[in-house]
């Protein structure tokens, strides 16, 4: 936390930051200086004192004693007045009976002040003479003048961090500017020219002026931008040959997804063609065998051998076979109609309304004869009066991929089983299921089967582009997702998740 604040704190130009740092690092370090002189000058200023104390005692114990032994007030005064100054501001002399004897005081220029502060006192024991206690001397100590020095020790620090302090901070930035900074700057202002150049011929190398770490590191600059300079336009025919390539494999891409679409048309086209083979067929039977009743019934009414029973006959004969190839008929025109309307949605990208269940219907219906040739069973299930609006086009595209892709890779060899189509109201959405009982995908290639081009049919038809293109319509133009589930042996599911109406429909 203290760091973080403190990188806060810190201004954000390294010249100013290098500044703070130097400055605090010598402020303290000279101040660690400071105090550690101060505390050897009063250590010094200590043992100065109590030499001064052992100088006064030495100087006043003996001849104070004889003085007094012998009554002589005036040798004693004249003795304490000569003791007086300095630390020693007041003497008093006391009898072994503790009564004052004499009282020798120095007059201070604040006389005021010094009396109101207690003085600090230390008692001389006067030697005895014959035997006989004389009695003590009261010295009063004053620490002033120690004090004073002590102030002025610390003053004179305080003015030596400042000025050191300034001086170094002058000769530090004045040093770094010119010898850093300055050329820090140039190096920047180089590199951002270079930077600004089109191509390699255009970047200019910049000068070593002096053969010192920053020529070096000029050098080493005017290298690399150098280099930079040949991989840039290397880079740059790179991107040409890859933007071509790209144009063409996307050009590719969009032939081969035509090329799909019209392979998934043609299927229609023979499924649809094997499936009016039967109501044709049907209908030419019926009309070659109503053509030999005509022609019977002509001949027996030319003979004059029609009869009652004939005639019913032929009634009913003629009925019968109009129901024939009305329904016959019926189913062709179903059968035509479908396909035109998936042949149209399927090669246009229309936005309109329909029934889901009928759109699907009509899918399988005609991709149904594809799987009559197998022994894979359709099933519907599909939920009535969903109304949609979105591309029926890449709706039916997608389901009929997603059956085909079954029914080639799910149950290859002949397998049997079956295939089940549902669609039902999900939510807000329409939850479009394909699943099969087929063999089922292997882990494997489940990451991989909406890839483009990715097939396990390689060489026998797969183009790997169903999938792909089914996974593109769905998260395309009808705006849903696609998932796939499968199990090896057990089939795979594909369920679509589709809003009812498209985005800006």
């Amino acid at each position: 936390m203290i760091v973080l604040m403190l990188r806060r704190l810190l201004p954000q130009s390294v010249k100013a930051r290098l500044t703070t740092m130097l400055m605090v690092a010598m402020t303290c370090l000279m101040c660690a200086f400071a105090a550690l002189s101060y505390y050897l000058t009063q250590q010094w200023f200590e043992q100065q004192k109590n030499a001064a104390k052992a100088s006064v005692t030495q100087q006043l114990a003996g001849p104070a004693s004889k003085a007094l032994w012998n009554f002589d007030a005036e040798a004693l005064n004249a003795l304490l007045d000569a003791a007086l100054g300095g630390s020693v501001t007041e003497l008093v002399v006391y009898t072994d009976a503790g009564k004052e004897f004499a009282r020798r005081s120095l007059i201070l220029a604040d006389s005021a002040k010094s009396q109101l502060l207690p003085q600090p006192t230390f008692d001389i024991d006067l030697p005895a003479v014959n035997g006989r206690g004389m009695g003590r001397i009261q010295v009063a100590w004053s620490d002033a003048p120690l004090r004073d020095a002590l102030l002025a020790t610390l003053r004179r620090s305080i003015v030596e961090i400042i000025v050191v302090n300034a001086v170094l901070l002058g000769l530090f930035w004045f040093s770094m500017d010119r010898l850093v900074f300055r050329r820090v700057a140039e190096l920047q202002k180089a590199l951002d020219q270079a930077i600004s150049q089109q191509s390699a011929e255009d970047i200019v190398a910049m000068p070593v002026p002096q053969k010192d770490e920053f020529g070096a590191l000029t050098q080493s600059i005017n290298a690399i931008t150098q280099r930079l300079g040949n991989e840039l336009e290397a880079g740059r025919a790179s991107e040409t040959e890859a933007r071509t390539a790209l144009a063409s494999l996307q050009s590719a891409q969009e032939g081969l997804v035509q090329a799909e679409k019209m392979a998934s048309l043609g299927r229609l086209v023979a499924g649809v063609a094997h499936e009016l083979n039967t109501p044709i067929g049907n209908i030419v039977t019926v009309a070659s065998t109503h053509q030999e009743m005509a022609q019977q019934f002509e001949r027996q009414f030319a003979e004059g051998a029609l009869t009652r029973n004939a005639l019913a006959a032929f009634i009913s004969g003629t009925t019968e076979g109009a129901v024939l190839m009305q329904r016959a008929a019926g189913r062709a025109a179903q059968l035509i109609q479908n396909f035109k309307q998936v042949a149209v949605d399927q090669t246009t990208d229309q936005l309109r309304e329909f029934d889901l269940a009928e759109q699907v219907s009509e899918v399988l219906s005609v991709i149904a004869p594809e799987l009559s040739k197998t022994q894979v069973k359709l099933v519907c299930d599909l939920a009535p009066g969903i109304a949609m609006r979105s591309y029926p086009g890449p709706l039916g595209q997608v389901i009929t991929n997603l059956v085909v892709n079954a029914l080639r890779h799910g149950f290859e060899g002949g397998r049997t089983g079956t295939i089940t189509v549902t669609c039902f109201l999900h939510g807000g959405l329409v939850k479009v299921q394909v699943v099969d009982t087929g063999q089922g995908i292997r882990p494997e290639y489940l990451g991989k089967i909406f890839d483009p081009f990715f097939t396990t049919k390689l060489g026998q038809g797969g183009t790997g582009l169903g999938l792909h293109i089914s996974h593109n319509m769905v998260y395309g133009p009808l705006g849903g997702t696609i998932a796939v589930r499968s199990s090896l042996g057990a089939g795979a599911s594909f369920t679509l998740l589709l809003p009812r109406q498209v985005a800006g429909g």
